[in-house]
C-alpha cells in the first residue's frame, strides 16, 4: 500500500512531497523466518532505530501471544513508541503493544479470533473485535491480516489525501472503505468456551445452534431443561452473559450467514427455516450483527462452486 501510494505520488506529479520510506525491524539484521516459510529481509535491528521514526507498525501473527512474552521485543516497542508520531498494530500485533504497556485505557481492535485473550489478559484495555481497524489518538490497531490494508488505505488517505487513497484503492482492487466489520466473518463458534461450566447448558446452547428454526422462546426452553422460566433465564444470563433471546438471535444469525454462503435458497426461505419468519426482520438482525444486508453478505461470501 505504501509502495503505490509513492508510485502515484510520482504519477501525479507530487513527487514533491514526503512519502514512504518501508524499513523491516528485528532482533538482528537480516533475514527472518516467517510461519509461511518466506523470509524477509530485516534492514535494521531493534537498537538500530534512531529518533525521526514516523510510524512504528508492530505485526502479528499465530504466535503473537508467545511473541508478546519476548522481553527484547517488548522492550523495543516500548522504547520506539514514544518517538514515533504514531503507533500502529497488525491483526495480534496488539498482544505485543499491550504488553508494552502502550494500550492501557485505549480502544482497539484485533482479530476477533483472539479478542477475547486479549481483553482478559489485560483488562484495561477497551478490545472492540467488531471493528475493521480502529484509532485512539495516535494509537491504532486492525483485525486480521488483510485488515492491515484497510488500516494502511487509512493512513495514506490521512498523510496524502483521498485523491491518492483513491487511487491506491483501485490500483490493489479493495475498497477504500470496506463496509461491515470483523463480525461479517467470524462465525458463532465460541459457545462451548463461553457456556460456563454446566454441562446441561453447554448441551441446551449445541441444540440451540442446531436447530435455529424452532421454538427458542424463554418459555420453550425452560420447559426443555425442566425449570420454570423465571430461574432458567436467571441461570442462562449468570452462565453465559446474556439473555435466552439474545443468544437464540445469535444463533439464528449465523445458521442463516452459513446457508447464505452455502445454498442457493431464496433469502425468503432461509429466513423462514432459520427462525426469522420473514425477510425483513432477518434483514433488520442481519444489519445489527454484521453491518450488511442478507444480500451483501451472500454477494460477497457464497461459495464460488454454487456459481
Amino acid at each position: 500500500m505504501f509502495f503505490y501510494a509513492n508510485y502515484w505520488l510520482q504519477r501525479y506529479g507530487r513527487a514533491g512531497e514526503p512519502g514512504y520510506q518501508c524499513d523491516i525491524t528485528a532482533a538482528a539484521p537480516g533475514p527472518v523466518k516467517t510461519t509461511c516459510g518466506i523470509e524477509l529481509i530485516a534492514t535494521h535491528s531493534y537498537s538500530g532505530i534512531e529518533d525521526g521514526l514516523d510510524t512504528l507498525v508492530v505485526v502479528g501473527g499465530a504466535m503473537a501471544e508467545e511473541a508478546s512474552k519476548d522481553l527484547s521485543l517488548v522492550e523495543c516497542a516500548r522504547s520506539i513508541a514514544p518517538r514515533a508520531r504514531r503507533v500502529a498494530s497488525i491483526c495480534t500485533g496488539a498482544f505485543i503493544l499491550a504488553a508494552a504497556g502502550l494500550l492501557h485505557q485505549r480502544r482497539v481492535t484485533t482479530h476477533w479470533m483472539y479478542s477475547g485473550a486479549l481483553a482478559e489478559a489485560y483488562p484495561s484495555i477497551k478490545v472492540d473485535a467488531s471493528l475493521i481497524f480502529a484509532r485512539d489518538g495516535n494509537i491504532y490497531s486492525s483485525g486480521g491480516i488483510t485488515a492491515g490494508i484497510d488500516l494502511a488505505l487509512a493512513l495514506v488517505e490521512e498523510d496524502l489525501g483521498q485523491e491518492i487513497a483513491l487511487v491506491v484503492a483501485r490500483t490493489v482492487v479493495v475498497f477504500p472503505r470496506r463496509p461491515g466489520g470483523q463480525s461479517q466473518f467470524s462465525a458463532y463458534v465460541n459457545f462451548l468456551r463461553d457456556g460456563g461450566k454446566r454441562p446441561e447448558i453447554q448441551e441446551l446452547l449445541a441444540w440451540m445452534l442446531g436447530h435455529p428454526g424452532e421454538d427458542l422462546s424463554v418459555a420453550a426452553l425452560a420447559d426443555r431443561m425442566g425449570m420454570s422460566p423465571r430461574n432458567f433465564a436467571r441461570l442462562f444470563r449468570s452462565e453465559i452473559g446474556e439473555t435466552p433471546a439474545q443468544f437464540a438471535e445469535r444463533a439464528r444469525a449465523d445458521a442463516a450467514r452459513i446457508k447464505l454462503e452455502q445454498s442457493a435458497l431464496p433469502v425468503e426461505t432461509i429466513a423462514e427455516e432459520c427462525g426469522f419468519g420473514n425477510a425483513e426482520r432477518m434483514r433488520r438482525t442481519f444489519q445489527r450483527h454484521f453491518d450488511v444486508s442478507p444480500h451483501e453478505y451472500r454477494a460477497r461470501f457464497r461459495s464460488t462452486l454454487l456459481n
